[in-house]
């Protein structure tokens, strides 16, 4: 359609490469960590656990088919594991049948102690008793492990350590045939991960004179409609001249930041104390940043001229040439301008919000 085009500036790929769907995380890249032995619960438990977390829109991670194909576990494993928000652990008949599920468990009990990590255990038709003493099905296992190890102490008594010491966390214990349905369990799993990280997945930046009942709405209801948690400010506080703590929060909690560049949008010192907050977040926490050009130019922004020269000369008049806060939003305006992002000059709005929320889906 013309008039609508993906726009691509030289700086493109500094923290948006190819709009975010490849990246390095700089702080957490999951937010749940399955840790579990496939043969007991791939198919059945955990596969329909991890189904769950993804509808809810937690990036979870679940090691793939025929991964665990040894003792010695994989270096990126452990990376998920350090990049883990919460680790959830499947503790099942043959969990420590397995050194990688034991040195999995390790790891992220160390977690715990360096990043405050979020451990929930999952007692799943073992008794938590025999976890914790390494008794019944978990005795066997040990005495196994102590035949192929039995010159590495040091290894032996870290994994029983690590089972003695997710024993005593607060999980659920499920019985087959006696603790009711699955399905409930998974369900309450999942509302336990939605309680303890609180976030948006969108936060959308823009101007509510030109398109907060328009473009930036339909936009918004796209987003939710394809299950998103998206924060729109339905508020009119275009004149607030400082961004409150909570707004910058919200922004913090959010995967990725829309910002809808309109005519208007540098005329509201809000908005432009938003747009320096999610570059810092982008920055830091390697938050995604996708900036929509709104019927105008992006060398507009990134020059100040037109529309935006306008707005920040009159931002100047008001706080001084020489204020710190008028050359962060000169900054931030040039930064931005570079991203990759999409530039809409005429055609349908709806073509290009579809094409927005396709690339969501994908992240």
């Amino acid at each position: 359609m013309a008039g609508l085009e993906c726009v691509t500036n030289d700086d493109s790929t500094r923290g948006n490469s190819s709009l975010g769907l490849s990246r390095k995380p700089n702080n957490y890249h999951y937010d749940v960590f399955l840790s579990f032995r496939g043969s007991d619960t791939r198919y059945t438990f955990t596969g329909n656990l991890y189904n769950a977390l993804r509808l809810k829109r937690f990036k979870t991670f679940m090691a793939e088919v025929g991964l665990k194909s040894g003792d010695q576990i994989v270096s990126s494993i452990l990376d998920a594991v350090q990049e883990s928000r919460i680790s959830i652990v499947v503790l099942s008949e043959n969990y420590a049948d397995s050194g990688w599920c034991l040195s999995e468990l390790v790891k992220i009990l160390d977690c715990t102690k360096e990043k405050n990590q979020l451990v929930l255990p999952i007692f799943y038709d073992v008794d938590p008793s025999d976890v914790r003493r390494q008794t019944g099905t978990y005795e066997h296992a040990m005495a196994k492990l102590e035949h192929r190890f039995g010159k590495d102490y040091e290894k032996l008594e870290r994994w029983r350590s690590a089972l003695s010491e997710v024993a005593n966390m607060s999980g659920w214990h499920f019985k087959i045939g006696y603790c009711g349905y699955e399905y409930e369990l998974i369900q309450e799993i999942v509302e336990q991960v939605t309680r303890s990280l609180p976030r948006y997945d969108v936060f959308l930046s823009f101007s509510g004179k030109d398109t907060g009942y328009s473009f930036s709405c339909f936009l918004y209801n796209a987003l939710r409609h394809e299950g998103f948690k998206t924060f729109m400010n339905n508020e009119r506080l275009e004149d607030v001249d400082q961004i409150s703590e909570s707004l910058i929060k919200t922004i913090e909690k959010s995967r990725l930041s829309i910002i809808v560049f309109s005519q208007n949008y540098a005329c509201s010192s809000l908005r432009l104390d938003e747009l320096v907050v999610i570059l810092d977040c982008m920055k830091r926490k390697n938050r995604l940043v996708w900036p929509i050009f709104y019927k105008v130019e992006p060398s507009d922004i990134r020059h100040l001229r037109n529309n935006y020269g306008k707005a920040i000369e009159a931002h100047e008049n008001r706080l001084g040439k020489d204020s710190k806060k008028v050359q962060e939003w000169r900054l931030a305006l040039s930064q931005v301008a570079n991203l990759k992002g999409w530039h809409l000059k005429s055609g349908y709005e709806y073509e290009l919000i579809k094409k927005i929320v396709d690339c969501a889906l994908k992240i």
